[in-house]
């Protein structure tokens, strides 16, 4: 019988500094749409915004970490392909940096509203219920971003029962 292999990490000598990820940097094309998009749809938080002829940049803040889009100086390409999310792994997904947003139950009813109006580009017409835990709904941005939308209900359904969303 073969033996399994693992990956042994080494222990360092001292112990590991401590270290905090504070920021994540990306780009667009128009920091306007993607304002509109963070701001206005997914109802976050904003901590700085500017839009001059040389600068442009809009920020948000969740829990000590800061992601801030820039515009760049010549247009980038929009990606249209889906990042793989675990939740709702599709078979056409591919490896790209994706994240998830987390909303308390009835904040997230209203985000699914928002973002239905706003006619964000989504991955399934409704969210699904994921993993037998949660609903979530994969949308992107106006840059082909990824991001999982998603809650856990206050009146979770029956075990082995698969509900369908109704808005």
């Amino acid at each position: 019988m073969a033996k399994k292999k693992t990956m042994a990490m080494n222990k360092p000598a001292e112990p590991a500094p401590e270290f905090n990820v504070r920021f994540l940097y990306a780009f667009c094309n128009d920091v306007n749409a993607m304002r509109r998009f963070y701001t206005e749809l997914l109802a976050m938080a904003e901590g700085a915004f500017l839009d001059t002829e040389n600068w442009a940049w809009v920020t948000y803040k969740s829990e000590g970490f800061e992601i801030m889009f820039f515009r760049w100086d010549h247009p980038l390409p929009v990606e249209e392909r889906w990042a793989w999310q675990p939740g709702e792994a599709k078979v056409a997904s591919v490896p790209l940096i994706s994240f998830s947003l987390h909303y308390p139950w009835k904040q997230f009813i209203e985000a699914v509203k928002r973002l239905k109006q706003g006619n964000a580009r989504a991955q399934t017409e409704n969210p699904t219920w994921r993993q037998g835990t949660y609903w979530g709904w994969t949308i992107s941005d106006p840059m082909g971003h990824t991001i999982e939308v998603y809650s856990t209900p206050t009146k979770p359904p029956k075990e082995g029962e698969t509900p369908q969303w109704v808005d």
